[in-house]
C-alpha cells in the first residue's frame, strides 16, 4: 500500500462509496481505499479512474513508487517529459532509434554473420525490391508487371531502395514508421493525460512483436500500423473527413483499414459520416478512376487477401487456427472462409454500436473478432490489436504480460509449421502441435482483451 502525500486536502474520506456510472447507464458505488486520490498530481490515475487494485496494477506511479522506491518505467517517464513538446518527440525519437538501432546491430553484426537466415529470415524483402525496381524502371503496378499488394506500399518501397536498398536500409525505413507511430499517439493522447500518452508511446516501441518483426523480420506492416491506427486518433479528435482520407490511404496501402471502417462509420453521428463517405469518396474518385479508365481490366481481384485461389483457400501462409485445420483436412473453403470474416466483422460491428461502446472499445472487438475469423493471420498482423490494447496496458501490467506472454507460443507455432507452409516434417502430428500452441496463444489474446473489455481507454473517459 503506497503513502498518500498530504501536500493538499482532499474531497474525499477513505472508504468512502463513489458512485460510478457505465456507458449503459448502470451506477454502481466501489468503495475505494484511497491510494492515488489525493496525491500531488502526478500520479497515472486520476480519482475518477480508480478502481480497487488498479494502482497495485499500474505500470507506473507518482513518484512515491510502490514501497517507497521509484520505479525504472518512473524514470524513464520523468526524462521523456521534460521540456517543451519538441523535446518531448524528441525523446521518442531518440528511444525508438536506440531501440531499433539495437536491434539492428545486433541482426547485421551477430545474428546474420553466425547463424544466416536461420533465425531472422527476412522472407518477403526480395519483393519489396523488385517491386521498387520495377517502378524505378518506369513501370506500372498491374500493367507492366503483376502484384496483388495494393498499390501505395510498393511506391514507399522506392524510398530505401533508393538509399541502397540494403537490408539495414529498410529496416531503417520500418524503423521510422514504428516511431512515426509512437509519435502520433503522444500527440493526439497528451491532451487527455500527458503521462499515461508517453507511456502508451513507450510501450508501443519495446513491444517484442514491434522489434521482431519491423528489426530482424523486416516487415512492412510498421506501415500498416501507422495508417491503421492514424484514422482512429482523428476520430478521437472528430475529424472525420481527416479519418476518410486517412482511412483510403491505408486501404491503398495495405487493405486492413477496412476491418474498422465500418464501425468507424457506425460511431460518427451523421454528419461525421457525410464528411467520411466524402473525403472517402472523393479520393477514390480521383485516383482509382482514372486508373480504371486508362487500364481497363487491369486492375487485380486482390485474391491473395480474399482467399480466391483454389490451391490456397486460406491465403497460403498463415498460423490460423482455421489454416491448421484446413492442413488436417478439416478447412473451409476459400468463399466460406470470407463469409465467416464478413459476417464476424458486419455483427460485430452491429454489436458494438448496439452496446454503444467506446470508439477503442469497439475498434478493439472488432478487429479480435477479425482475427478469430479471418484464416490467413500471420504472427505480424498481431500488431494491430496489440497497439489498440496497449492503450489499457498503461494502467493495467497484466494486459501487457499476457500481450507478451501469447507471443511465445505464437512463435513456436510459426517455427514449427513453418508459417503454416513449411513444416518441420509434414507429418500430422506437426499441424496438431501446431493448431494447439495456436490456440494458446490466440486464448492469452482473448483473455487479455476480456478483462477490459468494459474498461473506457484513459483518454474517452471525459466522454462516458
Amino acid at each position: 500500500m503506497m503513502r498518500i502525500p498530504q501536500a493538499r486536502s482532499c474531497p474525499y474520506q477513505p472508504n468512502e462509496s463513489i458512485y460510478h456510472v457505465h456507458r449503459d447507464g448502470r451506477k454502481c458505488s466501489e468503495t475505494v481505499t484511497l491510494i492515488l486520490i489525493c496525491t500531488n498530481g502526478i500520479g497515472w490515475a486520476s480519482y475518477q479512474d480508480v478502481r480497487p487494485g488498479e494502482a497495485e496494477r499500474s505500470l507506473g506511479t507518482n513518484e512515491e513508487g510502490r514501497g517507497g522506491k521509484i520505479g525504472l518505467g518512473d524514470r524513464l517517464l520523468d526524462r521523456a517529459l521534460q521540456g517543451d513538446i519538441q523535446r518531448k518527440l524528441l525523446a521518442l525519437i531518440v528511444f525508438g532509434l536506440l531501440i531499433y538501432g539495437t536491434v539492428i546491430a545486433l541482426d547485421g553484426l551477430l545474428i546474420r554473420p553466425l547463424f544466416g537466415d536461420v533465425l531472422s529470415d527476412p522472407t518477403d524483402l526480395d519483393f519489396y525490391r523488385v517491386r521498387a525496381e520495377y517502378i524505378l524502371d518506369g513501370k506500372i503496378p498491374y500493367v507492366d508487371f503483376s502484384s496483388e499488394s495494393p498499390p501505395l506500399i510498393m511506391y514507399l518501397f522506392v524510398i530505401p531502395q533508393l538509399a541502397g536498398g540494403s537490408t539495414q536500409a529498410y529496416q531503417l525505413f520500418f524503423a521510422a514508421f514504428a516511431i512515426l507511430t509512437a509519435m502520433a499517439l503522444f500527440l493526439f493522447l497528451r491532451e487527455y493525460d500527458e503521462r499515461k500518452a508517453m507511456a502508451a508511446s513507450l510501450l508501443y516501441l519495446i513491444y517484442p512483436l514491434g522489434m521482431m518483426e519491423f528489426g530482424f523480420g523486416v516487415q512492412d506492416e510498421s506501415i500498416t500500423i501507422f495508417l491503421f491506427v492514424l484514422p482512429l486518433l482523428l476520430l478521437i479528435k472528430k475529424k472525420a473527413a481527416a479519418s476518410g482520407a486517412a482511412s483510403f490511404i491505408g486501404v491503398l496501402t495495405k487493405m486492413f483499414n477496412v476491418i474498422v471502417l465500418p464501425w468507424t462509420f457506425l460511431h460518427c453521428d451523421n454528419k461525421g459520416r457525410t464528411k467520411m463517405v466524402l473525403a472517402f469518396g472523393i479520393l477514390a474518385l480521383i485516383i482509382i478512376v482514372p486508373f480504371v479508365l486508362l487500364f481497363p481490366g487491369e486492375l487485380p481481384s486482390f485474391t491473395y487477401y480474399f482467399l480466391g485461389h483454389p490451391e490456397t483457400p486460406t491465403g497460403g501462409s498463415s498460423i490460423s487456427p482455421w489454416h491448421y485445420l484446413g492442413e488436417l483436412g478439416f478447412g473451409l473453403p476459400g468463399y466460406a472462409g470470407v463469409g465467416l470474416t464478413l459476417l464476424g466483422l458486419a455483427g460485430s460491428s452491429l454489436f458494438a454500436y448496439w452496446r454503444k461502446m467506446s470508439l477503442w472499445q469497439g475498434a478493439t472487438l472488432v478487429t479480435m473478432v477479425f482475427f478469430l475469423t479471418y484464416p490467413k493471420i500471420l504472427l505480424v498482423y498481431f500488431m494491430m490489436p496489440g497497439v489498440l490494447l496497449l492503450m489499457w496496458g498503461v494502467e493495467d501490467r497484466k494486459v501487457v504480460l499476457k500481450l507478451t506472454a501469447m507471443l511465445v507460443p505464437l512463435f513456436l507455432s510459426v517455427a514449427v509449421t513453418g508459417n503454416g507452409m513449411n513444416p518441420l516434417a509434414d507429418e500430422l502430428w506437426v499441424w496438431v502441435l501446431g493448431i494447439v500452441l495456436s490456440l494458446i496463444g490466440w486464448a492469452l489474446f482473448v483473455h487479455a482483451w476480456w478483462k477490459v473489455k468494459d474498461e473506457i481507454p484513459f483518454f474517452e473517459r471525459s466522454d462516458s
